[in-house]
């Protein structure tokens, strides 16, 4: 039987879990920029109310800053952001790496002040609180494999237990840590790197102790407190290894759904359940990262999107693996607006073995006479995303950011490659394309038709939902509103990389045709005038959204393209459609334009 158990703050937690039971639901408000140095793309203010409505959906416990790589608001992402040491204690145990936070002891001293806020809100609530943060602070890779501040180094581990004394002090309400070591500009050393320390020493052997230091020296300073381990960026034996050997008492491990990134519709895979695994046998509990709310990641710019049974089912799936023991939202919640995902996970949290059908019925239900109607709308985007292609390349995420003017050059499919561990090792497992080689025809048109049967669900929702906007409730409407425009968006994003990857396997057979002197297949010149044509609309359409009431941009590539081939396919041939380098030309998150 799946149960559930809301803890008050300051209140330790069993680690033991036998699948379904969730201890910890962790939450935090705001949605940050993925582009915007210092920018958070739709800020939410920590009041009584924002904090009062996410406890009543079922939260328990709150990540006190929106930890993020681009600083969002100036969001704290290192310890040393809010504390720092004598000056006497930083001349012995020195920072070397400039801080990249705003400067000066004003911005300082509002990071501290609102912290301090956010802390007393969570107390007045009775919820438990987590701070994040990197550690050791390097500058999210700018050293390369020999970062200066190296786990080999004593002098590090001192510090940082001198920075967790001067936090506990002068943040008193604090219960747990959440600490990457990669990434959250946070960086390790190489065993195979430049470092005199590290060099030939395996990460596991090195990292260990140092996280036995940060989780004993929390522990001593917070008795009831816990240390997580985010151990993000390496490979899963990496994280195997070391959740082998660490000490138990006052840590924890907080993962993202998959070894490869969190991702809406690939929760849990063969890692996960390793890790987890060794974890309950050895009494760590496991929190698991995953989008709770509609905005995400993965579809930043849309911000209205709702398919809360990809919702439903990526949670019921985290749940039931043995040694999970919480959930945790990952990029940021927003409970002023309607959100259907989030309201979803709420149900969720209050009953963990509701059914898909009970489930959307509740959910429909401030909808009125349109619950019906919302109900299939919600089954057709959820299906939509589950279809989408998501484990293309990690660069396929931030969808909204792709433009459906696409390169006329042979689509291909871009693939993020960093040099960490994971992205050398295990994260191939997950993606699809890690390195920018021209893809086979057949996984071409393998993303090709995904993107295509995701673009007809989400027409389909769209037909449906354009039959529901003048039945929805007044205080829904316009949340409505935003979500068929933001869905409309996707779908325009989704039917772009369908029109362009076809367009190329069209050029192909032509050109094969040619290659083996076959008279030229009319069939496929006919349907490659039609694809630039609908490619053509699909733009126009973009733009019309984008600019309502003003004249839309032409897009005069296409328009050449189509005449040409129209005129003389041979010479379109030459021109269009051809493998070129690699330039970005529009923007890294447009995964097929070259």
């Amino acid at each position: 039987m799946i149960w559930l158990l809301v803890v008050a703050a300051n209140t330790p937690i069993s680690a033991s879990s036998d699948g379904g039971r969730l201890d910890y639901k962790v939450g935090f408000l705001g949605n940050p920029s993925s582009a915007t140095q210092f920018e958070m793309s739709v800020p939410v203010p920590w009041t009584r109310e924002t904090i009062g409505q996410l406890k009543k959906l079922g939260f328990n416990t709150i990540q006190l800053n929106v930890a993020w790589g681009r600083r969002p608001g100036d969001e704290p992402l290192n310890i040393e952001d809010v504390v720092q040491l004598s000056a006497e204690q930083d001349q012995q145990y020195p920072q070397v790496v400039p801080l990249r936070c705003q400067p000066g002891a004003e911005a300082r001293e509002q990071r501290r002040a609102e912290l301090r806020h956010r802390i007393a809100l969570c107390r007045e609530a009775g919820l438990r609180t987590i701070f994040h943060f990197g550690a050791p602070y390097n500058a999210h890779a700018r050293y390369g494999d020999g970062p200066p501040n190296c786990v080999m180094d004593p002098k590090v581990a001192r510090r940082y237990e001198l920075l967790l004394e001067v936090f506990a002090r002068d943040f008193p309400g604090v219960d747990d840590l959440l600490v990457y070591t990669y990434d959250q500009d946070a960086w390790l050393c190489s065993e195979f790197g430049p470092c005199p320390r590290c060099l030939g020493t395996p990460l596991h052997e090195r990292l260990v102790p140092f996280l036995n230091c940060l989780a004993s020296k929390w522990h001593s300073l917070s008795a009831k407190g816990r240390v997580w381990w985010e151990p993000w960026e390496l490979s899963a034996g990496q994280v195997l290894a070391c959740a082998e050997r660490v000490k138990p008492e006052g840590f924890g491990v907080a993962v993202h759904c998959n070894i490869a990134e969190v991702m809406g519709t690939l929760p849990v895979d063969r890692w996960l359940k390793n890790t987890a695994t060794i974890a309950r046998q050895r009494d760590i509990p496991v929190i698991v990262e995953y989008w709770l709310g509609g905005p995400a990641e993965e579809l930043e710019t849309f911000y209205h999107l709702a398919h809360p049974l990809v919702t439903l089912r990526g949670l019921k799936t985290i749940a039931a693996v043995p040694g999970v023991t919480g959930i945790k939202e990952y990029f940021g919640l927003n409970p002023t607006v309607e959100d259907p995902n989030l309201r979803m996970t709420g149900l969720f949290f209050k009953n963990p073995a509701i059914s898909e059908t009970d489930a959307l019925k509740a959910l429909a239900k401030p909808y009125g006479k349109a619950a019906g109607g919302m109900i299939e709308f919600w089954q057709s985007t959820s299906q939509g995303m589950e279809l989408f292609p998501w484990d293309t390349s990690w660069y396929i995420r931030e969808v909204g950011r792709s433009r459906t003017d696409h390169s006329l050059s042979a689509a291909m499919l871009r693939g993020q490659q960093c040099h960490t561990p994971s992205w050398c090792s295990t994260r191939h497992a997950m993606f699809m394309k890690t390195d920018n080689t021209q893809p086979d025809s057949w996984m071409l048109e393998d993303v090709q038709l995904r993107c295509q049967l995701a673009a007809d669900r989400w027409e389909a929702a769209l037909a449906r939902g354009a039959q529901l906007k003048d039945s929805v409730p007044a205080p829904l409407a316009d949340d409505f509103r935003k979500n068929l425009a933001d869905l409309a968006g996707l779908r325009r994003r989704a039917l772009a990389y369908a029109l362009h990857l076809r367009e190329t396997n069209l050029a192909t057979v032509l050109r094969k045709a040619a290659e083996l002197k076959l008279p030229r297949p009319q069939k496929s010149v006919d349907e490659l005038l039609s694809a630039l044509k609908a490619d053509l609309e699909n733009h126009q359409a973009e733009m019309a959204a984008a600019l309502p009431g003003h004249d839309v941009p032409r897009w005069q590539d296409m328009e050449h393209a189509i005449a040409l081939l129209q005129q003389n396919p041979d010479e379109f041939l030459q021109k269009f459609l051809k493998e070129d380098p690699d330039q970005g030309s529009k923007g890294i998150f447009s995964v097929t334009s070259r």
